[in-house]
């Protein structure tokens, strides 16, 4: 049987210091992502409550997005806000001890489930777009969040995550809260499935008390945690929106 013992506090602070690199954002661990400020043009977009530390000269704002994208926030009952962070210096953050995924996209589009998602350069676009089949469903329908552009992406995982291929003879359907992001190539729906609407524990469920799913068909991937439930956010006493027991599912982004 292994075990651990104690070691010396000059070993810790080693194991423990820094990583210096020069890109705009990197992982000290699998755990905690440092923001490059500089690297990253002076300014980063972040889940509200991520920044654990920071060292230099940085201000932190509520980003609204524009009257557009707060009226489908509004609409969507959504409570997650998006931080708009400026300054220089080294920017940590980190979601509850989730898991981060820590991508580069190069002029692509990816789809996102807003409580998975931790933190985006600037150059990336982001939008709020809702669920085909999901309006009269759910109170508020169900969203998520439609990123497009060339930058870094930093998403967390309860667990380590899973691709999973799609193909059109073989569409994929997964459990909303296990679900992290998928390719823009696919079009999620709400999939109903009345074999299991008897087992309410294993996937979501709706405010109508239906088992629900989210469809994938076409050519691409779906992005899964190994958890049926969502990531606990750090936000204190945050919640999803479109109600019901599924929480934030799929909820918009943005902070008035």
């Amino acid at each position: 049987m292994s075990m651990k013992r104690a070691i010396t506090l000059q070993a810790l602070l080693e194991d423990s210091k820094e990583v210096e690199v020069p890109d705009a954002f990197i992982l000290q661990n699998g755990k905690l992502l440092k923001v490059n400020m500089q690297a990253s043009g002076g300014q980063v977009l972040t889940k509200a409550g991520a920044m654990i530390a920071y060292q230099g000269q940085m201000t932190f704002s509520r980003k609204s997005g524009g009257a557009a994208k707060w009226v489908k926030k509004a609409v969507s009952g959504e409570q997650f806000t998006l931080m708009e962070v400026t300054g220089e210096g080294d920017l940590f953050l980190a979601d509850a001890a989730n898991d981060i995924i820590l991508l580069y996209l190069q002029d692509e589009a990816i789809g996102v489930e807003a409580l998975n998602l931790l933190a985006f350069s600037p150059s990336i676009n982001w939008d709020i777009v809702m669920i085909k089949g999901a309006a009269g469903r759910m109170s508020g329908g169900l969203f998520s969040v439609q990123l497009q552009g060339t930058g870094y992406l930093a998403l967390i995982s309860k667990g380590e995550c899973m691709a999973l291929a799609v193909t059109p003879d073989q569409p994929t359907y997964t459990d909303p809260n296990a679900t992290i992001a998928w390719s823009s190539g696919l079009e999620p729906t709400v999939h109903i499935d009345a074999n299991l609407s008897s087992l309410k524990s294993i996937f979501g469920s709706m405010t109508s008390g239906e088992t629900f799913q989210l469809g994938f068909q076409g050519n691409g991937y779906v992005i899964v945690q190994p958890s049926e439930v969502q990531p606990t956010t750090s936000m204190t006493g945050q919640q999803g929106g479109g109600g019901g027991s599924a929480g934030g599912i799929l909820g918009g982004i943005l902070g008035q």
